[in-house]
């Protein structure tokens, strides 16, 4: 991407603008995104998603913002359906003493990707990986895999 943005600056000065654009966030997704700046749509996207989401912990904003519609979930504890997937997580975002930590979103082949750590001290530690499946810079699927930390790990570089 620094190489990608290295050009395009130099053909900038070349040209003689000196108009930089970077992507930035749009007030709603578009299913029909194409181009051949769409990586960085969609990595703008999963990391303005993963800002609303979890800093301003407002799933229902979020998804008003990048799930327009359809909405498949493959979490076993979860049902398909944006209504649904907002409900349960208003819910538990809103569960007393949660902390998110250790979040980190980027997008990659048409998935985009957060990590992260959290938990409610002394009921439970995990870490998580949520994978969402683009159309344009909308998120129309969802996966996630969860681990318990437990403190007994052997690797020391475990988890982040």
């Amino acid at each position: 991407m620094h190489l990608l943005q290295g050009l395009i600056l130099t053909a900038a000065l070349i040209s003689g603008s000196t108009a930089i654009t970077t992507p930035k966030p749009s007030e709603a997704c578009s299913l029909k995104a194409r181009g051949p700046l769409l990586h960085e749509l969609q990595d703008t996207a999963i990391k303005d998603f993963a800002q609303i989401f979890f800093v301003d912990r407002n799933p229902k904003k979020a998804f008003d913002k990048y799930v327009p519609g359809r909405y498949i979930e493959h979490n076993p504890n979860g049902l398909s359906g944006r209504e649904n997937a907002i409900s349960f997580l208003t819910g538990f975002l809103a569960t007393p003493g949660l902390t998110v930590t250790n979040l980190t979103a980027y997008a990659g082949g048409g998935f985009g990707h957060m990590r992260f750590r959290e938990g409610v001290k002394g009921e439970f530690d995990r870490v998580v990986s949520d994978r969402l499946k683009f159309e344009g810079t909308c998120f129309v699927e969802h996966w996630d895999v969860s681990q318990d930390v437990t403190g007994q790990e052997t690797n020391p570089l475990a988890w982040f």
